[in-house]
């Protein structure tokens, strides 16, 4: 075995050539006479495994120990390495043998271990099975980035890997898409505004934009423990989540009016809050999708996200006005589903939404949403009950399993127990209390709270979160309800026609009597909603850009639009 090529040059008894090769065929050509035996000694005939220079890598990247003993010292051992599963016996082992055998330590801190990634049944992929899957044909389909972001988000490396390319839309084109249309929605109203402007203390924002930014804090501290535990699923879900839920579903669709409406600039604190958020996501996803965070964060600031510093927690978090934020969301989307059991549509106003939330969300922050709770849901009102079981009754079915392994024999006694917990005693349960009722000591898991409706109102619960919806339609709320969805097919029929957002209109409305009576009681709204200068109600416009005969709620309309110049007269 030999050390150097000092001590080869020295063995064989002269200076190596200054074009030596140490590679097969050329070493085997050096050879000296053997001190002991008289024979020559030569190159051994067998070629080494190649994972063995893998394994040499920490030394053999810095010449060690010949040059840059610094550097090796600085970057040995390794933070952590990752390889398939299937070199465990190859680079793994070989790291680790050549480390214990000429340093006596290991050579790396953590090991990620890649599974294996199998076809859409389930089988290992092999060439003779005719299962294999061609890289480059589906990146050039969905993208390099998508393709990294459905292997990621799927699940953690370590699990094995089913793969089907038609779910690859499925999993993170909804992300894609979120992501996409939050900047397009940034981009089409900052126009040439210029981050830097003076904008309010993060503390004295709206409501809206505290949480945002508290939530954006709580992302990137999940990100950073994830990524810093080598779990880079976590990291990547967090993320994903944080722009489809947060970003676009949530802050986009409740503060749209901040950034558009007639003869008004966007709210610079709004501008501000979404930059900040749609930038911080670029550099949180940089090491996850590359190219598309590059993309945006240039589109963003001019320069690329792989110079840019990671993101840091800032210390805005609230709490208090997170959980109530919470809980107001959570609250939509059950009034939503109330009203789908109802079939009222979003665009129907309601009079009264009544609502139960558990004590310690309740509060001044909890208060201060309640009226983006009403937007949200398109409520007249909301009422906030004393509790849940005021708008349904709480009930205790057992859990006889969970008793059983405890009760054995008195089993049948503690279930009867069950049907006597009060309300507050289920709530208890709920927040994982233990309850005594006799003799019986009742655990979270020996029962399962149940809610039933106690009224002739739309209900919707998630345990101690209800949400009521009052199904009774006034004459005035109905017509309300018809000019909205008048004001949805108008801006339908704008798309159509290719208007910008700020086009000004003349617009007609004729067809059903009540259809009609509902876009004049509700003129107001539906011009400033439409950008409407010039409204004919019973008429249909004449060189109209674009007419349709539509149907809302059963009923038969024409609707037209064309461009206001300005220059057309009428009345209305």
């Amino acid at each position: 075995m030999i050390g150097s090529y000092a001590e080869l040059a020295e063995r064989w008894g002269r200076a190596l050539p200054a074009d030596f090769d140490p590679h097969k065929p050329y070493i085997d050509g050096y050879t000296w006479g053997c001190r002991e035996c008289g024979g020559a000694m030569r190159r051994v005939p067998e070629v080494i495994d190649a994972w063995f220079d893998s394994g040499a890598m920490p030394y053999a990247q810095w010449h060690y120990p010949f040059t840059h003993q610094a550097d090796f010292q600085a970057h040995f051992p390794a933070d952590f390495i990752c390889e398939g599963v299937d070199q465990t016996r190859g680079w793994f082992y070989s790291l680790l043998a050549i480390g214990v055998a000429v340093l006596d330590q290991p050579v790396y801190r953590h090991v990620v271990v890649n599974e294996l990634v199998l076809d859409a049944q389930g089988q290992k992929m092999s060439k003779s099975r005719g299962n294999v899957v061609d890289p480059w044909q589906v990146i050039e389909q969905y993208g390099a980035d998508a393709v990294r972001l459905y292997l990621l988000g799927q699940s953690q490396v370590w699990v094995p890997k089913r793969f089907d390319a038609l779910q690859i839309p499925k999993v993170v084109g909804g992300f894609l898409n979120a992501l996409r249309n939050s900047y397009g929605f940034f981009a089409r109203y900052a126009e040439d505004w210029q981050p830097g402007a003076a904008v309010a203390p993060v503390g004295e924002r709206p409501l809206t934009d505290r949480c945002l930014l508290g939530r954006l804090d709580e992302v990137i501290t999940a990100v950073r423990e994830a990524w810093n535990g080598y779990d880079v699923t976590a990291g990547v879900r967090a993320i994903l989540d944080f722009v489809e839920e947060d970003l676009s579903r949530w802050y986009v669709r409740a503060n749209r009016a901040r950034f558009w409406a007639p003869d008004r600039a966007a709210d610079e604190a709004a501008l501000v809050t979404l930059h900040e958020a749609l930038v911080t996501a670029a550099r949180l996803l940089a090491p996850a999708a590359p190219f598309l965070a590059d993309w945006l964060h240039r589109a963003l600031t001019g320069t690329s996200v792989h110079v840019a510093p990671f993101p840091a927690d800032q210390g805005r978090r609230e709490p208090e006005l997170l959980a109530a934020m919470g809980a107001v969301r959570k609250l939509a989307s059950l009034a939503r589903a109330a009203r789908e059991t109802r079939g009222l549509s979003v665009r129907q106003p309601i009079a009264t939404l009544q609502v139960a939330v558990p004590a310690a969300v309740k509060g001044r922050a909890f208060a201060d949403l309640l009226d983006i709770l009403a937007a949200e849901v398109n409520a007249k009102g909301i009422e906030v009950a004393g509790s849940d079981h005021d708008l349904v009754r709480l009930k205790g079915r057992p859990e006889f399993r969970s008793l059983g392994k405890r009760y054995g024999k008195e089993t049948p006694r503690a279930a009867a127990a069950v049907s006597q917990l009060t309300a507050e005693q289920l709530q208890s349960l709920e927040r994982g209390v233990l309850v005594q009722v006799g003799e019986f000591e009742l655990r979270p898991e020996d029962v399962t709270v149940t809610r039933e409706v106690v009224s002739d109102w739309a209900v919707q619960a998630d345990g101690p979160y209800v949400a009521a919806v009052d199904p009774r339609l006034t004459v005035d709320l109905i017509q309300e309800g018809l000019a909205r969805e008048v004001v949805n097919r108008v801006q339908r029929l704008r798309k159509d026609a290719g208007y910008d957002y700020a086009t000004r209109i003349e617009l007609s409305v004729s067809g059903a009597d009540d259809i009609v009576a509902a876009a004049a009681a509700f003129q107001s709204f539906v011009e400033g909603e439409t950008l409407a200068r010039r409204t004919v109600l019973g008429g249909v416009l004449d060189q109209a850009d674009v007419t349709r005969e539509l149907d809302i709620e059963g009923r038969r309309v024409t609707i037209a639009v064309r461009r206001y110049d300005g220059r057309k007269g009428g009345t209305r």
